[in-house]
């Protein structure tokens, strides 16, 4: 194996967590933010 490869597949995992932490705090951004407008539509 060369030096590459093995950096490459290294760097795989953390990719993949930060991936996932940031769907997750776009997915809980975008669930409070339905909640919020939808209150504030229902108040107005």
């Amino acid at each position: 194996m060369h030096l590459s490869e093995i950096k490459i597949f290294n760097k795989l995992p953390r990719f993949k967590t930060s991936y996932i932490k940031a769907s997750i705090l776009v997915s809980l951004l975008a669930y409070w933010s339905v909640i919020l407008v939808g209150t504030f539509v229902t108040f107005n």
